[in-house]
C-alpha cells in the first residue's frame, strides 16, 4: 500500500511517464546526458581542473563538499531504506539506461546531490551572475532528469538540494574556521575518520528490509554495504590529500603560466581519465569487490589531491635553475 504523502509525487511520475510515452521518448537522450552532470565522471574532470589549475583552495572547497555530500548521502540511504519508485509502485517504468545508475535504495537522490555540491559550489565560489543563472538551470535540470527518468520520486531530489544548500555554506565556514586555528586540521581529519568508522559499522550492524518480490529480494543489503566502500574510500582520500598537501607539499593551483596550467591539466586529466576506468578493475584480482572499490576511490582522491600536486612541485623546482 503506497503512503498518503507519495500519492502525488507517484501521480506526478506517472503523468511524466505518460508524455514520455507519448513522445515516444524523444527527450530520453537529452536528459540522460543532463542526468550525467549529476555523476561521477564529469564532476571529477572539472574539480581536477580548478584544483591543478586555477586554485587550490577553490577546488577543495568543492572537494569539500562533494564528499560530504556525498556520505551525508549515503547515511540517509541507509538509515531511511526507502524504496526505489518502481518498488514503490509497479506501475512506474524508468527508462532502461537510467536503470543502470540506480542501484540501492532511492532517498535522497546521489545525483542531484553531486549535481549541487560540484555546480552549486563553484556558482558559490565565483559569485558571478551569469554562471550563477547558469548552475541553478543545470541543478534543476538534474534533479527534474531523476523525476523524468522515473529513479527518484520529487522528495528524493529536494531533500537533497535542501542539504546541498546548506552544506555549501557550513563548509565555508568550515573551511573559515579551520584556517584561524593551529593543528585544526588534525580536528577535521580525525573527525572525517571517525565519521568513516562510524559510518560503516553502523551499516554492517543495522537491521534492513527484507523485502521479496516474486522470490527476489529487493534490495540486497550486502550490495548496499559494498557501495558505501567508494564514498568511504572517496572521502577518506580528499581529506587525507588536504591534508598532507597542506602539510608538506604545499601545491597551490595558481603557480604557473597559463600554458603550463592548461597543459598539467590535459595530462593530469589523461592519467585520471584512465586511472578511472582500469584501477577498480585492476585491484579486483587482488582483493575482495569492496575493498578494491574503496582502494581505488581513495587512490584517485589521493592522485588528485597530493600526488599529482607532489609531481608538479617537484618538476618546478627541477627546472630553476
Amino acid at each position: 500500500m503506497t503512503h498518503p504523502w507519495l500519492i502525488p509525487q507517484i501521480d506526478y511520475l506517472l503523468f511524466l511517464q505518460n508524455f514520455r510515452e507519448a513522445t515516444n521518448g524523444i527527450f530520453d537522450g537529452f536528459f540522460m546526458g543532463i542526468t550525467g552532470f549529476g555523476e561521477i565522471s564529469i564532476p571529477i574532470i572539472i574539480i581536477a581542473g580548478i584544483y591543478w589549475s586555477i586554485s587550490s583552495k577553490f577546488g577543495m572547497y568543492i572537494m569539500w563538499n562533494w564528499s560530504i555530500g556525498m556520505i551525508l548521502c549515503q547515511f540517509f540511504k541507509v538509515l531511511a531504506c526507502i524504496y526505489r519508485p518502481w518498488v514503490l509502485d509497479e506501475r512506474i517504468h524508468p527508462v532502461p539506461d537510467a536503470m543502470k545508475m540506480a542501484g540501492g535504495y532511492s532517498f535522497p537522490s546521489g545525483h542531484t546531490q553531486t549535481a549541487v555540491s560540484v555546480w552549486g559550489g563553484i556558482a558559490f565560489w565565483l559569485k558571478n551572475k551569469i554562471f550563477t543563472v547558469f548552475a541553478v538551470l543545470l541543478i534543476i535540470l538534474v534533479a527534474f532528469s531523476r523525476n523524468y527518468l522515473g529513479v527518484h520520486t520529487p522528495q528524493d531530489v529536494i531533500v537533497s538540494m535542501f542539504v546541498g544548500i546548506i552544506l555549501l555554506f557550513l563548509v565555508k565556514k568550515l573551511m573559515d574556521w579551520e584556517e584561524k586555528g593551529e593543528n585544526r586540521d588534525i580536528v577535521i581529519l580525525l573527525s572525517v575518520i571517525l565519521f568513516s568508522v562510524l559510518l560503516c559499522v553502523f551499516e554492517h550492524f543495522k537491521s534492513y528490509p527484507m523485502d521479496y518480490i516474486n522470490g527476489q529480494l529487493l534490495v540486497n543489503p550486502v550490495e548496499m554495504r559494498i557501495y558505501t566502500f567508494p564514498k568511504v574510500g572517496l572521502f577518506l582520500g580528499i581529506f587525507s590529500g588536504w591534508f598532507l598537501n597542506k602539510r608538506f607539499v604545499k601545491f597551490d593551483g595558481a603557480i604557473g603560466s597559463n600554458n603550463e596550467k592548461i597543459i598539467r591539466f590535459l595530462i593530469g586529466a589523461v592519467i585520471l581519465s584512465v586511472l578511472s576506468h582500469k584501477m577498480q578493475a585492476g585491484l579486483q584480482y587482488v582483493m575482495a569487490k569492496n575493498y578494491a572499490m574503496f582502494a581505488s576511490s581513495f587512490s584517485l582522491s589521493l592522485f588528485v589531491t597530493v600526488v599529482y600536486p607532489a609531481i608538479i612541485v617537484f618538476m618546478n623546482k627541477i627546472k630553476k635553475p
